[in-house]
């Protein structure tokens, strides 16, 4: 079932599991100058541009911008269409997700400075969502992102989700009434990051976007960037997941499915000491999947993007799970929490059987939008702080009377014409002490 299978003890180990890296971690690059395309036009025509983009990849038949932002009427008339036991739900995670994101302010000090030399900081005022809707629909994704974005103080907030031939996405929308979102566009693609990252007639340019999409999402997010604030160049899904003979194969291979089922792109990687481990729980994903309703998604996941990998041991196991660098680890070895505190490079770390990536998806608080594709060496999890802006805070006059005013003064001197920038120097020896 597993595309790739792959044992430490071959020879040939070390060269394979580095191709699967790179093949891994790999963007398809060939939308580049479709992309580019699209942002020009959106730069130069607008609306027009965003309109004709629209009807052409979304198969809509729409004559003005307006007629893409979505009423508040239709939103909260979303929720008569939508299980109440769904809304109950989506009440549930956000209230969790935006009390374990609260938590993050307490180092966070907003419009403030500590003493003569600090820091200020602020929210961002304008950010927006974009939420994927082409072939599902991720409410939960609209409570990842808004949740930290409310708990910075984000005074507008802009949902755009791409709404193919039309189709009205009721979950979407019913998440969008429970995060308090107002301004909806059903706009998606590289059209929609364009649109507001640029600003156009009728759509407002942002400070910042945040939240995974397509290929073409992700390419669109990597031009502009610097045009506008990006949380992260998002890849396709991943899990690791980090087992031993001790392990359960049942909780295991239901995980990999689960991670298998959100796209064919979707990565499930199995990395164990077990050898019997590992074959067990191949037996019990091809028995598994032809019953289970997205079964050829899950196929295709597991068949190109999917890997298991037998490690000489623990120590040996960890490290290939740090090269890899996923979003999602699972650690489910005999001591997993000891083993847990090896792991370094992943957006999440899930320790323990229990610790089910789905609850992570969905309830547990955490954001879910999380780095991919290698990038967790790097980058961190959506939080408060992808909402927070600072500023360094400097006010020397009080100091001026201290006696290290004129150390400061000596050493910025020295420094300035060792780099042979007199002026610098000049400029902060004629503000030595008088005595």
């Amino acid at each position: 079932m597993f595309g790739l299978s792959l044992k430490s003890k071959d020879r040939d180990f070390k060269e394979n599991f580095n191709s699967f890296l790179q093949n891994k971690n790999s963007l398809n690059n060939s939308v580049k100058d479709d992309v580019h395309q699209i942002i020009e036009s959106v730069r130069n025509e607008g609306d027009q541009a965003v309109l004709e983009a629209t009807n052409k990849f979304d198969d809509r038949r729409v004559f003005a911008v307006d007629d893409l932002k979505i009423s508040e009427d239709i939103i909260a008339s979303s929720l008569d269409r939508v299980d109440k036991k769904i809304v109950d739900s989506m009440y549930y995670s956000l209230e969790r997700v935006l009390d374990f994101h609260k938590d993050q302010l307490s180092g966070i000090h907003l419009n403030s400075s500590k003493g003569p030399i600090g820091r200020r900081s602020r929210s961002l005022k304008r950010v927006a969502m974009y939420v994927p809707g082409g072939k599902a629909s991720y409410p939960s994704t609209v409570l990842m992102a808004a949740g930290p974005a409310i708990s910075a103080g984000v005074d507008e907030l802009f949902l755009t989700t791409p709404w193919p031939h039309g189709s009205v996405n009721d979950l979407t929308l019913a998440a969008a009434y429970v995060a308090g979102i107002k301004n909806v566009y059903s706009i998606g693609g590289a059209q929609a990051i364009a649109a507001f990252a640029l600003g156009t007639e009728s759509i407002p340019k942002v400070q910042k976007i945040i939240g995974p999409g397509n290929q073409f999402v992700a390419e669109a997010k990597r031009q502009l960037y610097g045009e506008v604030g990006i949380d992260s160049i998002a890849g396709p899904s991943e899990l690791t997941v980090l087992a031993d003979s001790h392990s359960d194969p049942i909780t295991v291979s239901w995980d990999l499915m689960a991670q298998a089922e959100h796209d064919e792109m979707a990565s499930s990687v199995l990395v164990s000491t077990s050898e019997e481990f590992i074959t067990e729980v191949k037996s019990l994903i091809k028995k598994e999947v032809p019953l289970l309703s997205r079964s050829s998604i899950i196929k295709k996941s597991l068949r190109e993007r999917g890997a298991a990998i037998l490690a000489e041991d623990t120590e040996h196991a960890i490290s290939l799970v740090n090269q890899i660098a996923p979003e999602h680890v699972h650690v489910v070895t005999k001591d997993a929490l000891k083993d847990s505190r090896g792991i370094i490079n992943a957006g999440l770390i899930l320790s323990g059987s229990d610790s089910a990536n789905a609850l992570s998806d969905y309830v547990l608080g955490p954001s879910h939008i999380l780095p991919t594709s290698g990038s967790s060496v790097f980058n961190s999890p959506l939080s408060v702080e992808d909402f927070i802006v600072h500023s360094s805070f400097i006010n020397l006059d009080e100091s001026s009377k201290l006696d290290e005013y004129d150390e400061l003064v000596k050493n910025t001197s020295i420094l300035a014409r060792a780099e042979g920038l007199t002026a610098h120097a000049i400029s902060a020896e004629i503000r030595k002490k008088k005595d």
